[in-house]
């Protein structure tokens, strides 16, 4: 039997839309891209007639009138959830990007719309799709690097690759700033290598330039239930030639760095290199936009739930929110 194709709509037709969203739903077989929304309808029309796609409108209710089987939302934050909630609502199923909301309160709704209408809500955490995180979960799993005790993250951006979007410097608009941004990434993935731990506190600190309205660095320390530790810094102001961004894992039976992917294992009293060969595809972030894609095509069709589903991502969401209240009051926060 042919699989039936899927209609997705589009809305917000920026940089993350062209660059990743488009590309990745037009490769993706059996989904078919038949109409994106922007509130500036001209822009949707160039970047339909670019990518030849059917239909273009400026207002979301003629999106969501269409026959669609899903949408995928990569408007700016503070329009994720009533979005998502109107497209929900609306009987379609939900891809959105990250961070899922402005806060762990927006969230919550949108996971309590998505139950009410049984459809599926997911956010995009495609480096959840990477081939080296995909292994370094397997690695973790498995227990090969032993009792983990301390996990490591972070990610510093040079200061001039930042896109100029004015909207993630507005507070009302982006919810925060690097904190929900980068860090939301970082803290997910973390979390998902690690199998998903609980965090029982958090300690954070947060750094604005003198003129900003949200924050360009932070760093965060999260006590974990197993009594592990998991460290983040965060930066979209770094000064140096290149970007940092790593996950290091250290454990009582080995040691794992993603970026370059590395694995060391303690075995008969010597230390072992038993890093996997792994190509590294120069585009890794738009085939792990694809695999993402592919992956929620699937579970439209199997009724699974999807990987990145909103309420395992609400959990992240709370612990945003817990960064930016540790770092208001200056001192730890607990969780749960």
């Amino acid at each position: 039997m042919a699989k039936k194709t899927l209609k997705v709509g589009l809305i917000g037709v920026g940089a993350a839309a062209q660059v990743n969203h488009i590309p990745a739903l037009m490769k993706v077989e059996g989904l078919e891209l038949v109409a994106l929304c922007d509130r500036d309808p001209e822009k949707a029309q160039r970047v339909a007639q670019k990518f030849g796609i059917p239909s273009a409108v400026g207002r979301i209710e003629d999106l969501l009138d269409q026959e669609l089987d899903a949408v995928d939302i990569c408007t700016p934050n503070f329009l994720h959830a009533p979005m998502a909630i109107a497209a929900l609502e609306a009987g379609k199923h939900v891809m959105c990007e990250r961070p899922l909301a402005r806060s762990s309160e927006e969230a919550a709704a949108m996971v309590k719309a998505a139950k009410k209408a049984d459809r599926h809500l997911m956010c995009a955490v495609q480096h959840r799709f990477r081939p080296d995180a995909q292994l370094l979960r397997k690695f973790v799993d498995k227990g090969d690097l032993g009792d983990i005790f301390l996990a490591k993250a972070g990610w510093l951006r040079q200061k001039t690759e930042w896109d100029s979007d004015e909207w993630r410097r507005t507070k009302r608009e982006s919810g925060g700033g690097v904190v929900l941004d980068l860090g939301f990434q970082m803290l997910d993935l973390s979390l998902w290598v690690l199998g998903s731990h609980k965090v029982t506190s958090v300690t954070a600190s947060v750094h604005r330039t003198k003129k900003g309205e949200v924050e360009d660095s932070a760093t965060a320390f999260f006590r974990l239930e197993s009594g592990a530790t998991l460290t983040l810094e965060l930066s979209w102001g770094l000064l140096m030639e290149k970007d940092f961004a790593y996950l290091n894992l250290f454990g009582s039976g080995g040691a794992a760095l993603l970026n370059p992917f590395r694995v060391h294992k303690g075995m008969h009293g010597t230390l072992v290199n038993v890093t996997p060969a792994l190509e590294t595809p120069k585009n890794q972030y738009k085939l792990s936009m694809e695999a993402q894609v592919e992956h929620f095509a699937d579970t439209l069709r199997t009724g699974k739930k999807p990987l990145g589903s909103a309420d395992e991502v609400l959990a992240v969401m709370q612990l945003m929110d817990a960064v930016y209240k540790s770092a208001e009051l200056g001192k730890e926060v607990k969780v749960g």
